[in-house]
């Protein structure tokens, strides 16, 4: 049975209804409306799921609408007296079943709107936050059964989603009972949306790592076809590879699955750090032959690394400026997109993809902080650079800094061109790496017209901690530990741009006046 939620008038009427409803035939679906929220209730009369009963087709409405959503109550709270629950069937062709004199629409005191149910057969033709609202009034069983029998409907969804900002707003409006179900029943799904909160996609995606594991290991160990066998022991490999990057429940910082696709080269995000309450994010984007298989755990291994450096500069800042003694971070090693090779490094294509994922992603952060947004940056590297820029450039959200290492090109002509608050763009380009000046996309990034600030990662010596700092040497140099280009990465994503080393004989100057100011 699923739940009812309402007063003794509520459920008077439900039972009311439910002894005329067995008479007519077994109940598909009702929703009982309380005095605060009207909850859906399937699999009421016979225990059977809804979906599997012959002839019937289960209509879902308007699932946890709580009393003071003036959208839906016209501003008017439904009186518990008043209220009259609505009782919903439909045959296989969604015609009503029954008369209990209340219209489909569930028009009912303080209720003026509702969302429109349909058929199973209908389910298959919605997209986007239609779907999305349908999908939410199912019972875990029928959600099950129908991802089951389509399970093209999830990844099509998460390849065209809808914006972050409506994503937020339907999971905001789902009850905890249908967000457990989504979750549960629907892991790839809830796990790869943008927009839902990031702790709820972590145990969504754990869960579904664990059942592509479970289903590889089933293929790998039975299949007749070794074209198919040797596909799963690949992917088995890989999703292996995500899990030794998750680390341990004891490591630290914490570490969390935002994204994960086992299909082709795969995809990842792993966290490092609370993304809910950072007030410092930083998402860390690959270039070039960069895949799940081969780096996912070195890449985790790099933003660890500038994780530590940004913990480590926020309490030596602390000790003169209190504001910051509290403030925390969370860094994201960001595979989202698949990254080129030999084959394909000249097109821009994988860098369009790289785009729309990247900008996918920073506005679910924004959408899901959106009363506590936190300064985000993005660091790229290589290839990843040029998705980067495209994103902060083409799509209508701003971010407070980038910093570009090993760039190949930019299609913007200057820093005028991106969303980036106050100028904070920041380029570094190492000796002996072969990228950078060469303007293969566009334009060169680290040009004195294209307008960004100086990075230097050539090694030395910090003016403030007194650390020998190591050199970026090549194109793969940037992130080695020690080494002056983490310390100004990890800088530049805590916004104390002002210590960021360019390498001239400024630098001391103008570290000197930051440490007496």
């Amino acid at each position: 049975m699923g739940y009812l939620e309402g007063g003794p008038a509520e459920l008077l009427l439900v039972a009311a209804a439910l002894l005329y409803a067995s008479a007519q035939g077994p109940v598909a679906g009702l929703v009982a409306v309380g005095e605060n929220s009207y909850s859906v209730v399937s699999e009421v009369a016979t225990g059977t799921d809804p979906a599997s009963m012959p002839g019937v087709t289960p209509l879902f409405l308007v699932s946890n609408i709580s009393s003071d959503s003036s959208a839906v109550h016209g501003g008017a709270a439904p009186s518990a007296s008043a209220a009259i629950p609505p009782y919903l069937l439909a045959d296989a062709g969604g015609a009503p079943v029954g008369d209990l004199g209340i219209r489909r629409t569930a028009t009912t005191a303080g209720l003026s709107a509702a969302v429109p149910a349909v058929s199973m057969a209908e389910l298959t033709t919605l997209r986007s936050v239609p779907l999305l609202r349908q999908l939410g009034y199912l019972p875990e069983r029928t959600l099950s059964s129908f991802l089951s029998a389509h399970p093209a409907i999830v990844p099509e969804l998460l390849a065209a989603p809808p914006a972050a900002t409506e994503v937020t707003g339907w999971w905001a409006s789902l009850d905890s009972a249908a967000t457990a179900t989504l979750a549960e029943a629907a892991p790839q799904l809830v796990g790869n949306l943008e927009g839902i909160p990031a702790s709820v996609r972590n145990e969504a995606n754990r869960r579904w790592l664990n059942q592509s594991i479970t289903s590889r290991e089933d293929t790998a160990a039975t299949s007749d076809s070794r074209t198919l066998a040797a596909q799963a022991e690949r992917e088995l490999h890989m999703l292996g590879e995500v899990e030794d990057a998750l680390g341990t429940q004891k490591s630290v910082p914490a570490r969390s699955l935002l994204s994960v696709d086992p299909e082709g080269q795969g995809r990842a995000a792993v966290v490092l750090g609370d993304l809910a309450e950072a007030d410092y994010v930083t998402f860390l984007v690959p270039g070039m032959f960069f895949t799940i298989d081969g780096q996912i755990n070195d890449w985790t291994d790099d933003a660890a690394r500038i994780y530590d450096e940004q913990v480590s500069w926020l309490n030596l800042i602390s000790e003169t400026d209190s504001e910051e003694a509290a403030k925390t971070v969370a860094v994201i090693a960001w595979m989202g997109y698949e990254t080129p090779n030999l084959t394909n490094i000249g097109s821009l294509d994988l860098a369009e993809k790289g785009r729309d994922a990247l900008a996918g992603a920073i506005q679910g952060l924004l959408a899901e902080r959106s009363s506590d947004e936190p300064y985000v940056s993005v660091v790229a590297h290589s290839y990843g650079t040029t998705a980067a820029l495209m994103a902060v450039t083409e799509y209508d959200f701003s971010i407070d800094a980038l910093a570009l290492v090993g760039s190949p090109g930019s299609a913007a002509q200057s820093v005028d061109e991106l969303h980036v608050r106050d100028g904070n763009v920041f380029v570094g380009e190492a000796a002996w790496d072969p990228v950078p000046n060469t303007a293969f996309f566009g334009s060169d990034p680290g040009s004195e017209s294209f307008g960004a600030h100086q990075m230097n990662v050539g090694g030395g010596v910090d003016l403030i901690t007194n650390e020998v700092l190591a050199a970026s040497i090549g194109h793969n140099g940037y992130f080695g530990a020690g080494s002056e280009s983490v310390r100004n990465l990890a800088l530049i994503g805590i916004g104390q741009t002002e210590l960021v080393t360019e390498g001239s004989a400024d630098d001391k100057e103008k570290t000197l006046a930051l440490l007496h100011r």
